[in-house]
């Protein structure tokens, strides 16, 4: 039992020091961010922070690593809730959306993803991938339920999704605190859906705009 009791506060101790180094990373960036902020923010000492983590970097991957979890989470509920694979798409995007308002682990993610030096990245840029693949794979099955235009690239959608959210996350992050990325990715959908609906499916848009 003591084992069992000390292996729990080991895992909440590390939780916690992941979210502090992420709220870290999403205030002074990955370059800003020192070991002396991490540990003060979680409240415990560089020593107890090393032995956990021992560096700045593994710590950065660590978040990455993280959010993947989170990200595939989402990607489970919104193929589980959805009627169709386009529906799924726009279901997957608006629940990213509230992931990265919410979870300061994601929202660190996507920041670190962008700013760590690609000689401590390593596979950082993953963050991205794990969520366009899947969405390529629902486009192209948004196809063949003749949903979405046969002409549309099926990996070209996915990685404008991908960079489309990307962006918006960023300037909302930077204007409202990511109180108005909800509006930002409708707006996103309301223009974007006209111009991939397949001739004769019109009738779906309005549907899919109150999923969005």
């Amino acid at each position: 039992m003591r084992h069992v009791a000390t292996q729990a506060r080991a895992i909440a101790t590390r939780r916690g020091i992941l979210e502090a180094a992420a709220a870290v990373f999403v205030r002074n960036g990955y370059a800003g961010a020192s070991i002396s902020q991490i540990s003060d923010e979680a409240g415990i000492t560089k020593g107890a922070m090393y032995f956990h983590f021992k560096s700045k970097e593994l710590l950065a991957r660590s978040v990455v690593e993280a959010q993947a979890e989170l990200v595939a989470e989402v990607q489970e509920r919104s193929v589980d809730g959805s009627p169709t694979a386009l529906a799924m798409v726009v279901t997957m995007v608006r629940e990213l959306g509230i992931l990265m308002r919410d979870d300061v682990v994601a929202r660190a993610s996507m920041r670190l993803a962008v700013e760590m030096p690609a000689s401590e990245a390593g596979d950082v840029s993953g963050t991205y991938e794990a969520w366009a693949d899947p969405v390529e794979h629902l486009v192209g099955a948004a196809i063949a339920q003749g949903d979405v235009r046969a002409d549309v690239d099926a990996a070209a959608l996915a990685r404008f999704l991908v960079a489309a959210f990307t962006g918006l996350q960023t300037v909302s992050l930077t204007t409202s605190a990511l109180t108005d990325l909800a509006v930002r990715l409708r707006e996103m959908w309301a223009v974007l859906l006209p111009g991939i609906v397949a001739p004769g499916r019109e009738h779906i848009i309005p549907d899919l705009l109150r999923q969005a």
